[in-house]
């Protein structure tokens, strides 16, 4: 290793100065991640063959990516480049020159992407995060890009509806993105509720501009023109391969997809992200049941008081993140056919000092058709290589790679792992008896499980919190097979101390709440002797 890190100036010697030297760092280090994931630029890039083939094994080694599980999923960094095991600075020099041709900008639509000096808080319950996000929009000057899935015509939809009413009439830009159809089912049998359509139409009338992502597809030759047309509009093929990968998953599949994305981007500084929709079950203003002196940050931990409201949460985001996520916006705003805009100019990316805080941000997206599911791939390295302390909350356990890789793993490394999930208040049909049919053995191996069900609650939070390297993962991805590779998902890693900490003590009043389970008999030993086991497979590619 040491001598692996001496060699750094002799690395850096072979890379040309000022901006092509960043630019070409960024391509190796986005290249490395990618290809440690298990993609491959091939189909996708020309003159990427050369460096697939000649680097695949090294860099699909299971001792490079512990290696990178070390460092918290991702690599940042030329310097953790050169510690690679088996990677040696002229093995590097080789690649950076074999990669100099590659399409950057589709290497950066698919490997993580990282932003350092942000600030970000997190909140849990829906009191906090309405809250939260009512004095953000009201803070909006320049622009609000909303993306989310559900948005109902509730109270607390109503709320936040006004508030960007407010800020079209301050003379703020306004696009939401929502899959008017999926919301349009409603919730507790109530359909009124799903009714966004009223909240578009005063939107629209006071200038918003909204997108109906239930429409996420085009029909082949409908594509076919489309495409033409939005590339002589100036739309980059970075972009437009994107959807090409999504027709190619629909015609082979004949499902449909969904954006299951949740996130906001203020002005070009602020973001918030989480796994919560608009709408009462989730940004409800109820009072919660606090537990006394239970705080972070002086806002009160505890649960939601009725059992129609839902656990769960986001993050505030202040600083550079915001930029790689209003990319995303942008991308699924032009394929729907939106107006164009240009993410680079002053007005969306505004000239501010960007250094907001301490932590370093990474963006994990996923898409249908997706050539490699970062996120995926990121939580099953996170359990194969634990070794400290990882906490995983998620609503539905229901992937199969993820429970065969959780079966894999041996007790060195399982006593690390704990997962908190709402096993027997659960909205998902089957996400009970693909636990019990998968849990038996990682169980037995030492993995922990706790069951936030005997609060009476649902808990819809979806994050990860990882010791070692005292990271934290947050986004809309469930553990489930929709997730890993039929709908649009995101979800952002961060790195540092003070927030891991707090993440960590609000997971520990989760867990603390929750049942402990302490019998290995609560799981499945022969999982083929129970009929639930079966309604599980046949039904979970698709629910």
């Amino acid at each position: 290793m040491d001598n692996l890190h001496s060699s750094r100036n002799s690395y850096s010697s072979q890379i040309p100065a000022g901006e092509r030297e960043e630019h070409v760092q960024q391509d190796l280090i986005d290249y490395v991640n990618y290809h440690i994931s298990g993609g491959s630029l091939t189909p996708l890039t020309a003159g990427a063959e050369e460096a697939d083939s000649r680097f695949a094994a090294v860099l699909k080694s299971s001792d490079i990516r512990a290696y990178r599980q070390e460092c918290g999923g991702v690599l940042t960094e030329v310097q953790q480049l050169e510690q690679l095991p088996g990677v040696s600075p002229e093995m590097l020099s080789q690649l950076a020159g074999a990669i100099s041709g590659l399409d950057s900008g589709k290497l950066r639509v698919l490997a993580p992407q990282t932003t350092r000096h942000n600030r970000v808080d997190p909140y849990v319950n829906g009191p906090q995060c309405l809250d939260m996000l009512l004095g953000e929009i009201r803070k909006a000057e320049r622009y609000i890009h909303l993306s989310v899935m559900l948005f109902f015509n509730d109270q607390s939809g109503n709320r936040i509806a006004s508030e960007l009413l407010q800020a079209l009439e301050r003379g703020v830009e306004v696009r939401v993105m929502v899959n008017y159809t999926v919301t349009a089912l409603g919730y507790g049998n109530n359909l009124e509720v799903g009714q966004f359509s009223r909240i578009a139409g005063r939107l629209e009338r006071a200038g918003a501009r909204l997108l109906d992502t239930f429409h996420s597809y085009y029909a082949a030759e409908e594509w076919a023109v489309k495409r033409k047309v939005l590339k002589s509009q100036g739309v980059p093929e970075s972009i437009l391969f994107l959807q090409d990968k999504v027709q190619e998953d629909v015609e082979l599949t004949g499902l449909n997809v969904i954006d299951h994305r949740k996130f906001m981007v203020i002005d070009g500084t602020t973001a918030i992200i989480g796994s919560l929709n608009i709408g009462d079950q989730y940004t409800y203003a109820t009072p919660i049941q606090e537990a006394p002196g239970q705080q972070v940050d002086g806002r009160p931990l505890g649960i939601p008081a009725k059992e129609e409201e839902w656990h769960d949460g986001c993050f505030r985001i202040q600083g550079a993140a915001a930029q790689p996520l209003n990319a995303v916006f942008q991308s699924r705003w032009l394929l729907l056919g939106g107006d164009h805009f240009d993410i680079g100019a002053p007005f969306y990316r505004p000239a501010v000092n960007y250094a907001f805080g301490e932590e370093e941000c990474t963006l994990f997206v996923s898409f249908p058709g997706n050539p490699v599911n970062l996120i995926q791939q990121y939580l099953l390295d996170l359990i194969t290589y634990a070794a400290d302390e990882t906490l995983i909350l998620n609503p539905y356990l229901i992937d199969q790679a993820f429970w065969d890789r959780l079966g894999e793993v041996g007790p060195e490394r399982a006593c690390h792992i704990s997962i908190c999930n709402p096993l027997e208040v659960n909205d998902h049909p089957t996400n009970k008896a693909a636990v019990r049919s998968n849990m038996y053995v990682p169980f037995s191996n030492g993995v922990s499980f706790y069951d936030y069900s005997s609060t009476e609650r649902f808990s819809h939070w979806k994050i990860t919190y990882d010791r070692r390297s005292q990271a934290v993962f947050h986004g809309s991805y469930n553990i489930n097979e929709r997730s890993a590779c039929h709908d649009f998902e995101l979800g952002m890693l961060v790195k540092g101390r003070s927030l891991a900490e707090k993440v960590k003590r609000m997971i520990d009043y989760d867990l603390s709440v929750s049942r402990r389970i302490s019998d290995k008999h609560e799981f499945f030993k022969h999982p083929w002797l129970h009929p639930s086991t079966y309604l599980n497979k046949a039904t979970q590619n698709y629910t």
